[in-house]
């Protein structure tokens, strides 16, 4: 009989940003929801070679790494962090990428179980919400803000 869900191996979470944006990241949600097991930040410097953020990342990685695959999320798709990001698509474990990591995600990580599902449907949950959190307070209020008026 396989385990329940609630007490498997859970998806680790790793979240690989510019500067120390995914800890605050992280801290913050600790704050509104409470800490998110199984999961760490890697803060990339601009300074920093390629293959040591690749290593950086590997070690993330195993870190939070339980056997039921990885979920990372990366800053800005293309830029460094991300792209040493790919290196953990190397066929030993189940990993899904998100890029755009934002606030909302992460809250909603607190509210979805990690364990019985992989990375892969996690990673489409979270995407939407972020989607979704990213509003202009013009929709929102029904008010838009008028240009001001330069004087000379």
């Amino acid at each position: 009989m396989p385990p329940a869900p609630e007490s498997g191996p859970q998806v680790g979470l790793v979240v690989v940003t510019h500067g120390s944006s995914g800890a605050c990241l992280l801290t913050a949600a600790a704050g509104l929801v409470g800490p998110l097991p199984a999961s760490t930040s890697v803060s990339v410097e601009l300074t920093d070679r390629f293959d040591d953020i690749v290593r950086q990342v590997e070690r993330a990685c195993h870190e939070v790494d339980s056997g039921a695959g990885l979920l990372i999320l990366a800053d800005i798709h293309g830029a460094s962090p991300f792209r040493a990001c790919l290196a953990m698509f190397d066929g030993t474990r189940s990993v899904e990428i998100v890029c755009g990591v934002n606030l909302p995600m992460l809250i909603k990580l607190a509210t979805v179980s990690r364990r019985g599902m992989g990375p892969g449907e996690i990673a489409e949950i979270i995407k939407e919400v972020g989607k979704r959190s990213i509003r202009l307070g013009s929709e929102l209020t029904g008010k838009i803000a008028l240009p001001r008026e330069e004087h000379h």
